[in-house]
C-alpha cells in the first residue's frame, strides 16, 4: 500500500474507540518499513507504533490498550 493513501484515514481501537486520524508516517529507511504512525488530534500529535495495527482498510484498527 502506497503511504500516501494513509493519510486522513479515521484510526479506531479494537475495543471500537475513535483514536485519531493519520496526520503522518515515520518510516525506518534501512529496513524499508513503517514504524510509527503520528495521529493528528485536537491540539495535539501523538504516535502509535505500527506494530500495533492490526488492519488496514476503509479505517485503521491498532491495538486497544490492556488496562
Amino acid at each position: 500500500m502506497r503511504l500516501s493513501k494513509l493519510y486522513g484515514k479515521q484510526i479506531y481501537n479494537t475495543k471500537g474507540y475513535y483514536v485519531g486520524y493519520v496526520d503522518e508516517v515515520l518510516i525506518e529507511i534501512d529496513r524499508g518499513e513503517g514504524r510509527v504512525l503520528a495521529l493528528g488530534l485536537p491540539g495535539e500529535k501523538v504516535g502509535v507504533p505500527y506494530e500495533r495495527v492490526t488492519a488496514i482498510g476503509d479505517i485503521i484498527l491498532v491495538k486497544a490498550k490492556e488496562e
